[in-house]
């Protein structure tokens, strides 16, 4: 599965972005968009195709997450954050065929 990585700063957020107190917010289940409000803007996040095809995310807005590295808790420091992510209509868990 290939990784896409993409700059908080690539986004223009209406709201302040942050994760308080260093800690790793619960994003898992929310759309993509919101997972990156919760995150400091200076984060680096790595995205992973959660159907296995190695798609890129070329719009935030169309895509929720499903799986999160670290877990909801976790202490921040320079550890890399990886978010595996779906399609809005598309179920977690479910991989491509074929």
């Amino acid at each position: 599965m290939a990784l896409a990585a993409l700059p908080l700063t690539a986004l223009a957020l209406a709201a302040p972005a942050h994760a308080d107190d260093g800690v790793m917010p619960k994003v898992s289940g929310k759309g993509l968009v919101s997972a990156y409000q919760a995150l400091d803007y200076s984060t680096h996040v790595q995205l992973k195709d959660g159907r296995g095809t190695s798609r890129h995310v070329l719009w935030p807005g169309s895509w929720k997450v499903c799986e999160q590295q670290p877990a909801p808790g976790a202490r921040l420091g320079h550890q890399k954050i990886t978010l595996t992510v779906v399609k809005t209509h598309e179920q977690c868990g479910t991989h491509a065929t074929g």
